[in-house]
């Protein structure tokens, strides 16, 4: 069997598995709230406190992947998640855990900038095509990884309740089993016509970068929309919480809310079909207003089952567009790269997600201190609504625009002139 064709196979199985934490993903905000005592404003510092890790490890990490490939990278990635499981499992502090962090940081640093690139680069095909081909793997992978989310979920809720070390522990054995399967992956050299070009330095990436008006558009939507999330996943769970909801039915709530991931990841080419260029414009405001929606019912007194009902429609909304997003716009940014270049314009990505990461998220942090979990979600919707409006004008006729209007500088790095 080609190295290509054995990449393809095994990434649907492995990126479902590696792509985060299962069993301990949503459990994580309980367990250390409840089991290690660590206050709700001190858990939102240590996600900050992750993104500023990973900020610092970007240049490393692309300088690491490119001296050892993107096989070991993936490998060395995993097996650093599984000493932070390791680590937070046995911590006693917040020096522990932001400790634990600075690895976790790097893993995903690695696993972000090495796993796209390996399956960008086992497609092997038109330009056309092959944006197909790596939107449809993604998706099924993205897809993969929200059914076994769910599943976990389900459990996770149950399992904590029999004692809170099983969640976690179940993630490590997963965690090990993605140390395993990464090194089966094998490394593919690139066309000879692109071995032939001069290789292409961080420096160069990053220019590239901000000079490409469309790349650089996309990087900005990404941050925005990316840094929105890092503060949802706990602020999600804090105000169910904060209506006295029991860990297992939080635990089934988002299990259905993965499967609305899943769904919606895998059937993303119908939802592009359908807005097209609209596509990010409308997840982007939908994203915010479920946020704003969400924390406004709450205030709003009305009856538990119609408070929690209304969430749950927002949550859905919420889910339907991370779907949408997690394949997309890596879809979107691979449109940009060959394998000159693909691993730093992730590491790009990945950089200017971290940034927005650690502002939101000391934003976050600091509405907690002040306000309530409601209030809280109601400021923060309405700012993440006001940055994303900014974006989107910004992004007017810069993105979507005609095919044979994008300049020669834009289309550098691919012959693809879509999107």
């Amino acid at each position: 069997m080609k190295k290509e064709d054995k990449n393809l196979k095994l990434y649907p199985k492995y990126r479902p598995l590696s792509r985060d934490f299962l069993f301990f993903y949503t459990i994580n905000v309980l367990f250390l709230t409840q089991i290690k005592k660590i206050d709700m404003s001190a858990v939102v510092l240590v996600d900050t406190f992750y993104a500023l890790f990973v900020i610092l490890f970007q240049v490393p990490a692309t300088m690491i992947i490119e001296k050892i490939g993107r096989k070991r990278g993936m490998v060395i990635g995993n097996i650093c998640n599984a000493i932070y499981l390791i680590i937070v499992m046995n911590s006693d502090n917040l020096v522990h855990l932001i400790s634990a962090e600075l690895i976790c940081a790097l893993a995903f640093a690695l696993k972000d900038i090495a796993e796209p690139a390996i399956l960008h680069e086992s497609i092997i095909s038109s330009n056309v095509e092959k944006s197909n081909i790596f939107a449809r793997i993604q998706g099924n992978a993205v897809s993969g990884y929200y059914i076994l989310s769910a599943i976990s979920l389900i459990l996770s809720g149950f399992l904590y309740e029999i004692n809170g070390y099983i969640p976690i522990s179940l993630s490590l054995v997963i965690v090990l089993i993605t140390v395993v399967m990464s090194t089966r992956f094998e490394e593919v050299e690139p066309p000879k016509e692109e071995k032939k070009e001069e290789e292409v330095s961080i420096k160069e990436a990053i220019i590239f970068s901000f000079k490409s008006k469309r790349c650089r558009c996309l990087l900005i939507f990404s941050a925005v929309f990316y840094g929105v999330l890092s503060v949802l996943g706990t602020y999600e769970i804090s105000l169910l919480e904060n209506l006295e909801i029991a860990s297992k039915y939080i635990g089934i709530s988002f299990a259905i809310l993965n499967i609305v991931s899943a769904i919606s990841s895998r059937k993303q080419y119908l939802f592009q079909k359908k807005f097209k260029n609209r596509t990010l414009s409308i997840i982007g405001i939908l994203l915010s207003l479920s946020i704003i929606i969400s924390g406004g019912v709450t205030l709003l007194g009305f009856n538990l089952i119609m408070t929690l009902s209304t969430i749950f429609i927002m949550y859905i909304i919420k889910y339907i567009v991370v779907g949408l997003y997690n394949v997309l716009l890596i879809k979107y940014l691979s449109n940009f790269t060959n394998s000159k270049i693909d691993t730093k314009i992730f590491a790009v990505n990945s950089f200017a997600n971290s940034i927005t990461s650690v502002i939101f998220g000391l934003f976050a942090a600091r509405l907690l201190k002040i306000i309530p979990i409601p209030n809280a979600m109601v400021v923060f919707g309405t700012f993440s609504l006001i940055m994303m409006i900014i974006t989107l004008i910004y992004m007017k006729n810069k993105v979507g625009i005609d095919p044979t209007k994008y300049s020669e500088y834009e289309l550098k790095y691919d012959n693809k002139k879509q999107l």
